[in-house]
């Protein structure tokens, strides 16, 4: 569950493979907006919103990375080349992306990353893995030889990494 940064949406990524986008009214009641369905073949499993709280994208299980405009109510096909600027997202929790490409260890599958974030100036990246670890890197990180401060301690998967941002 992601909310938009103007607070007026809320988004819900669902296991029945489905984003359900909720409008919050001036007296604080959410009502559905858009469902998102039969596009994603898998459970979502992160999103981020456009600063301006117009854009959505959403990564599932099965390594789709899609991108919706929630005024206009529609997927924006060509997202993967027209919305990949860094700064026009209000977090970068999709581990899949240009800018995350080196957090997968070299021989590795897909599944051994499970989260990443990036610091809200965008210099570093943090992701949580399969082996118990948070690696921080300085970002974006291109190449999976890129060095990182691998952080130890978790006994099994580290499931979410977030940073801390705090409100003015």
């Amino acid at each position: 569950m992601v909310y938009s940064p103007n607070e007026e949406f809320l988004a819900v990524g669902s296991h029945d493979d489905s984003i359900y986008v909720y409008k919050i009214n001036e007296k604080g009641e959410y009502n559905l907006h858009w469902s998102i369905t039969f596009v994603h073949s898998s459970a979502i499993v992160a999103m981020d919103w456009s600063k301006d709280s117009k854009f959505l994208r959403a990564i599932d299980q099965a390594y789709a990375k899609l991108f919706y405009d929630v005024e206009k109510m529609e997927q924006v096909t060509e997202g993967q080349s027209t919305l990949t600027a860094l700064n026009i997202w209000a977090k970068a929790t999709c581990k899949l992306g240009w800018e995350v490409a080196g957090v997968f260890p070299q021989g590795a599958d897909g599944t051994d990353i499970n989260a990443t974030d990036a610091n809200p100036d965008r210099t570093l990246i943090a992701a949580g893995d399969d082996f118990g670890s948070v690696c921080v890197y300085k970002a974006p990180v291109l190449r999976n030889t890129q060095n990182c401060r691998r952080l130890t301690g978790h006994s099994e998967h580290v499931p979410r990494v977030r940073f801390y941002e705090n409100d003015p």
